[in-house]
């Protein structure tokens, strides 16, 4: 998971991921405890390194965004 920290700034980026089309979720309290929100991101054998990297890049973009 990536940790994010709040519900709401979770929420934005995994929406904003989504828009994209990752299938990328937001775990939230109280599933998780409170302030540690997180995205769920699965990596499967498939992927290619291009992939994981756009995925990655996706990412630490939206959180910049949503800080």
């Amino acid at each position: 998971p990536v940790i994010v920290g709040a519900n709401d700034r979770c929420d934005r980026v995994a929406q904003q991921l989504r828009a994209r089309g990752w299938d990328i979720r937001a775990i939230r309290s109280p599933t998780v405890p409170e302030g540690t929100a997180r995205l769920r991101i699965s990596i499967h054998a498939d992927h290619s390194t291009v992939i994981l990297a756009e995925v990655a890049a996706a990412v630490a973009e939206l959180l910049d965004d949503n800080r």
